[in-house]
This record gives structure tokens, C-alpha cells and sequence, in this order.
């Protein structure tokens, strides 16, 4: 490999027909005399456009269909052959090398007449941009080379991350091998598992599955009513006025004694609230809620009681509705950030699965902006990025992305990351099943292509099919 020249912040490096190069792996580009080295990213490869390399392709076209022999005496054919063979990669510079010691900027160029180009592993190039100050690692998955890429889950807290990608491509699965690793570390986290994928976590100890209806119950009176009102406005829609009028109807409940119950807060508002309009508001929605599986008038769950025996709680959102899983997110949102908020329990980690199937933008957005002041931090899964707003975009800290085909996507991702767009935009259309492209601070922001490792417990959430392969075969 020879360096053929710089392009903005890419280098364009010739490879020859028995040297071979893949997209998305990392290259040691060595000026030996000086000591200095840049660490480059493969982006893009095609084959060299030289001149008359087309008439040349043409020519042989033609000579295949004719009779006529071709007496190639100083051996032309063989050099022009390695020519059309020569490849052009185009490697993005992530950093160099001087003394041993890395640098995300780069001060000068290595010799183009005498640099030595070699491939490097994307493991060994995040052993050494890693400060060395944190312990908690966790084995994701094994590089090009096979080497095992280790990350930490230090990088994962106080921050805020996507996971996405198509249908199909990993994500869940890499989320599972996430969350797992978390709770061996003593982490808490709640995962909203929309179709019951990670059940398998439960056989940690560690990790119990809340099932609505069954041992996941809320009373209004353990909800208060600044998460009750939360559900009235941000999920079911209630104008300003009604909220207003609501929060005096909670007071009149309370000091008439009619009990903070469905039933009690519409006989105050039966009695009490003149507007039609507005009662109807308020009745109707309270009734919403009165049809929620997950709602009681007394006792219930309590959110602060959940971590103190175990580390980790799965919310099974599986059976649900569209409106009951969108309330009773937001009720585990409202809750938290209000325990959070008290110091009554530890910051935790969120796993939102299929977010875009209940993220309400309002309240989220509100979430994330003020997450790292009181310990929330949410990990998004989701095949539609678009879904999450801008608020969110704005404030990740790692992207975790699979295979891309549409533009539009690929668009936005490029936008939000922190590498050029021609790196997201290049190497994601050809991730295969089960690689990723890792970006941001949980890999010292160099951009790494891993093949995500398997579970160590049987995963769940299969998607069922008409031809089962194993089934046909036996019959």
C-alpha cells in the first residue's frame, strides 16, 4: 500500500491486487526516520481511475469476440492487469501517534515516498487511546482481526444512547448483552420490554419481571398528584383549563374527605365542577384510567420498593394497548424523577425498548434535558430514529448503529454523530446481521465496527414464522 494524497481529512491510499483491505477497519500509516504515525479508518474503496484504463477494458471487450491473437512481447497485458486491479481506498485520519503517546489531532503528514502502511486491529487501537482510570468492562464483541473489543460501562453512565438499525439487524440483542453486563456490575436499570424479549434476564436473581395486573399495581394516591396530572396532560391530552380546574378537584378531595380514588375525584367533579365541557374533560379521561389493567384504588406497587431487592426490573408492556403502555411509561417516568429528585433511590439506567412505540416527545425531552441532575440515564432501541425528537438527538453521547438502508435515516444519523457523515453513511449500508458501528464516548470517539458477541443466557422474542425451517425438515 503507498499513500497516493490528502483529501480534507482523508488520505487516499493505493492497494494493490495482493494486498487486501476491508471498509470500516483501521491502518497504521508509519514514517519510520521520524517516529510519527496517523491512524486512518478504511471508508470507501474503489478501484483506480487512471487514463485510458476505459479504453483499455474496451479493447479486451473487443478481443474476446475476435479471432485475432495479440503478440504481447514486453509483457504490457500483465502490467496493464495490475493496474485495472489497483484499488483506491479512501481512509478518514482519526488521530496520530508521537512518542508512543495518541492524539486526536494530527500536526503533520507522514513521508508519502517512504511510509510504511500496515492494518491494525480496531482493539489494539482502543487499548491505546484508553486512559486506563475505569474497571468495569464489558466484552461486546470481537473486531475484524477476531480480537475481543472491550468497552466500559463507566463511558455508559451519565450519558445518554441509541441503539438502532433496521428490523432484524441486533439491536435488541446487543441491548440484552448490555443489561446483562450491568446488573453483574451491581447497576440498576428498568428495561420497558415491549414484547417480551428480555424475559431471559430473569434468571438472574438479580432481575424479576413486573407483569401489569399482577404485581404491578398503582393507586392515585401513591401516584400524587403531580404524576396523575402528568398522565391527564401529557398522555391523554387534557387542555390547560382542565388541568387547572383538576388540581383544585384534588384539593377539594382531599379535604372533604372523598378519598384519592377514580371514583372519589368524579363525585367531586360530579358536585363541584360547573362546566360541562370541562367535566366531561375530566371524567373522560379519568375513566381511561380506570380501564388501565395496572391501576387500583388502593395499596399497590411502590417504585422506591422495587430496587431494594432486586438491582434489576423488567416491565413487561407485552398485551398492552397503545394508551395503557404510553401511561404507564409515563407513570414509571413521573415517579422516578420525583424519587430521584428526593434522593430516595440510586441513579439508574432505563432500556427503552421500541421507543418510538410510547415516547411521548414533551415529557422525555424534559427527561433528558435535565436527566444528569438526577440520575437517569436512558439507553433508546429503536429501527426509527426520527421518532425521538431533537431534544434527544442533541445530547448523545454514544450511537450503537446496525445496517441502514434509507437515506433519510442515514441523513440524520450522520448529522447527530460525531464523525463525518461519509463514515456513517458508507460503512453502515453494509454492516451485515449482527455488526455494528459504535460511535462516541464508550469508544474514546473512534469509530468501531464489532460483530456483536452472543448471550450468555437463551434470548427471547424470536419472530415467529410460517416456514419453520426445523419443522419442515422433520416431516
Amino acid at each position: 500500500m503507498k499513500i497516493y494524497r490528502k483529501d480534507g481529512d482523508a488520505l487516499e491510499i493505493l492497494v494493490f491486487p495482493h494486498e487486501s483491505i476491508r471498509k470500516g477497519e483501521y491502518l497504521l500509516v508509519t514514517d519510520v526516520e521520524r517516529g510519527y504515525s496517523l491512524i486512518v479508518q478504511v471508508i470507501d474503496i474503489k478501484y483506480v481511475d487512471s487514463p485510458g484504463i476505459l479504453d483499455e477494458l474496451v479493447r479486451e471487450g473487443l478481443l474476446a469476440k475476435s479471432v485475432v491473437v495479440e503478440n504481447d512481447l514486453v509483457n504490457i497485458g500483465r502490467a496493464s492487469k495490475f493496474l485495472k486491479d489497483t484499488k483506491l481506498a479512501t481512509a478518514v485520519i482519526r488521530g496520530s501517534i508521537k512518542g508512543g503517546f495518541f492524539s486526536s489531532v494530527y500536526t503533520d503528514l507522514p513521508s508519502r515516498a517512504f511510509s510504511r502502511i500496515e492494518r491494525v486491529s480496531t482493539s489494539k487501537i482502543i487499548e491505546l487511546v484508553d486512559d486506563g482510570v475505569y474497571k468495569y468492562r464489558i466484552n461486546i464483541g470481537r473486531d475484524f482481526d477476531g480480537k475481543d473489543v472491550y468497552i466500559y460501562a463507566e463511558h455508559l453512565d451519565g450519558s445518554l444512547t441509541l441503539i438502532t438499525g433496521m428490523k432484524g439487524s441486533g439491536k435488541s440483542h446487543l441491548a440484552k448483552l448490555l443489561a446483562s453486563n450491568l446488573v453483574s456490575f451491581g447497576a440498576p436499570i428498568l428495561v420497558f420490554d415491549l414484547n417480551g424479549e428480555y424475559l431471559g434476564l430473569a434468571e438472574d436473581e438479580k432481575v424479576e419481571v413486573f407483569e401489569s395486573g399482577k404485581n404491578l399495581l398503582f393507586s392515585l394516591e401513591y401516584l400524587g398528584r403531580d404524576a396523575t396530572l402528568n398522565l391527564m396532560v401529557n398522555v391523554l391530552g387534557l387542555p390547560g383549563v382542565s388541568a387547572n380546574i383538576f388540581n383544585e378537584v384534588w384539593d377539594i378531595a382531599v379535604r372533604r374527605g372523598y378519598g384519592i380514588t377514580i371514583d372519589g375525584l368524579i363525585n367531586v367533579i360530579n358536585n363541584y365542577v360547573r362546566n360541562l365541557m370541562i367535566r366531561d374533560a375530566l371524567i373522560s379521561r379519568l375513566m381511561i384510567l380506570k380501564s388501565c389493567r395496572f391501576i387500583t384504588d388502593r395499596g399497590g406497587t411502590r417504585i422506591e420498593d422495587i430496587f431494594r431487592s432486586v438491582r434489576g426490573a423488567i416491565v413487561n408492556l407485552k398485551g398492552l394497548s397503545s394508551v395503557e403502555r404510553k401511561i404507564l411509561v409515563e407513570i414509571f417516568l413521573s415517579k422516578l424523577v420525583n424519587l430521584l429528585e428526593r434522593d430516595l433511590i440510586d441513579p439508574l439506567f432505563i432500556f427503552a425498548e421500541e421507543a418510538h412505540m410510547y415516547v411521548r416527545n414533551t415529557y422525555w425531552e424534559d427527561i433528558i434535558t435535565r436527566m444528569r441532575h438526577f440520575g437517569l440515564f436512558v439507553i433508546f432501541i429503536t429501527n426509527q430514529p426520527d421518532s425521538l425528537g431533537h431534544e434527544v438527538f442533541r445530547q448523545l453521547d454514544n450511537i450503537f448503529v446496525f445496517r441502514f438502508q434509507n437515506d433519510h435515516d442515514l441523513d440524520m444519523l450522520s448529522k447527530i454523530s460525531n464523525v463525518d457523515s461519509a463514515t456513517v453513511k458508507s460503512i453502515v449500508k453494509d454492516l451485515k446481521r449482527g455488526r455494528v458501528l459504535i460511535l462516541g464516548n464508550v469508544v474514546n470517539f473512534i469509530p468501531s465496527v464489532v460483530d456483536v458477541h452472543k448471550l450468555p443466557y437463551k434470548p427471547m422474542g424470536h419472530t415467529k414464522r410460517v416456514f419453520n425451517v426445523d419443522k419442515l425438515a422433520l416431516s
